[in-house]
């Protein structure tokens, strides 16, 4: 199985720990493609997936957000500043919202895969209830809705509860490096939660 990995720093595995590098070792059997990039917002990922498309794959997992979380007030960089969406025509089209770029990089994962897997943003070590957190459930909600609205093509996974069944078990446990990035605690829990989930989700989407 081919399943395609899109999203930003938390996929690509820098800083911190890659839950990639220990899900190989989960499913090695499988081809795991690593399509993640540092300090990506949704309009960033969309601007380079517009410019190049993802191999195709049987599946892929959508993870991204957190970065627009922390922008706040959701001023996305201009995409038109981007030469990758100069290059791609992106101009003529370019969204102008977090929904619209995440509808249209769903889109994008779906013309290389039969099946997306969309992981909403998330906060896996505690911050004090604030803007913060406030803006990490409106991105989680938005996405949960546009995955909803794609159908059976789209499904939702949702990270929170393997990591509150985590700190539930280890107690006091850290699972990020500073506060997003993931710590090896935390690449192991979403390395378990992938193996556990994809090969079924992956079988739905043949």
């Amino acid at each position: 199985m081919r399943i395609a990995f899109l999203g930003d720093s938390l996929t690509e595995g820098r800083p911190g720990e890659s839950f990639l590098t220990r899900l190989r070792g989960l499913l090695p059997g499988d081809e795991l493609l690593n399509y993640g990039r540092a300090g990506e917002t949704i309009g960033a990922l969309l601007a380079r997936l517009t410019a190049e498309r993802p191999e195709r794959a049987d599946l892929a997992v959508l993870w991204i957000g957190t970065n627009d979380a922390f922008l706040g007030g959701w001023d996305l960089p201009p995409l038109e500043a981007s030469p990758l969406s100069r290059e791609a025509g992106f101009d003529a089209w370019r969204p102008s919202s977090p929904r619209l770029s995440y509808e249209a990089v769903l889109d994008l994962a779906l013309d290389c895969a039969p099946l997306v897997v969309c992981v909403p943003p998330i906060l896996p070590d505690p911050f004090e209830p604030g803007g913060i957190t406030a803006r990490f459930s409106e991105l989680a909600a938005m996405e949960s809705a546009v995955a909803a609205a794609r159908g059976e093509r789209a499904v939702l996974f949702d990270l929170a509860d393997a990591f509150a069944a985590a700190r539930a078990e280890a107690g006091q446990a850290m699972f990020t490096i500073d506060g997003v990035h993931l710590s090896a605690h935390g690449a192991d829990v979403v390395a378990a939660a992938f193996a556990r989930s994809l090969p079924s989700l992956a079988q739905r989407g043949s």
